[in-house]
């Protein structure tokens, strides 16, 4: 009878174990826009080191990037129960380090859930609606796409001013949409 009651239960955690679900959900669970730095002038990917980068009204106010960090791109964070979001990009170089040079950009959305699979449930898509944003040291923003999901590219450009040639406008900018 030992012997019958070790095949049982032998047998129970082979069934048991095969009905794991090994791959389960490896991907990105969270819809966050990957965004990109890049120079205005040679459209290429550039790295900065000195940015400040916090959201508006975030839980805690944290900062999202601190200065000392080289980054040429960055989560910026979106939330399920708002339709915007606003994040500020403040420049920590020894001229730049000033209030008045604190970039802006403001992204209205629309959020939905979506039904990924089984193993990772339901996640948030982020449509933008719109983008706008200040011109300190911002150029241009460009939304490649306007749809942000769980998966793990690029969405948002951020093009930098970086030659003393540029100059920045007062007024706020609209990116266009895709």
């Amino acid at each position: 009878m030992g012997r019958l009651t070790s095949i049982i239960a032998a047998i129970c955690l082979l069934a048991a174990l095969s009905g794991c679900n090994t791959s389960g959900c490896l991907e990105n669970r969270s819809s966050v826009p990957l965004v990109g730095f890049y120079d205005s002038a040679t459209e290429k990917s550039i790295s900065l080191d000195s940015l400040e980068i916090y959201g508006a009204d975030a839980p805690g106010d944290s900062i999202l990037s601190a200065p000392g960090t080289p980054i040429s791109q960055i989560y910026l964070p979106m939330r399920a129960t708002k339709d915007n979001v606003m994040w500020f990009i403040a420049y920590k170089w020894k001229n730049l380090d000033n209030l008045d040079l604190v970039d802006r950009i403001d992204l209205d959305y629309t959020a939905s859930p979506y039904f990924a699979s089984e193993e990772c449930g339901v996640i948030y898509r982020y449509r933008i609606t719109r983008c706008q944003y200040t011109r300190n040291l911002i150029d241009s923003i460009a939304i490649t796409d306007s749809l942000i999901t769980n998966i793990d590219t690029e969405r948002i450009k951020i093009f930098f001013r970086t030659s003393a040639d540029d100059e920045p406008e007062d007024q706020p900018q609209e990116s266009p949409q895709p």
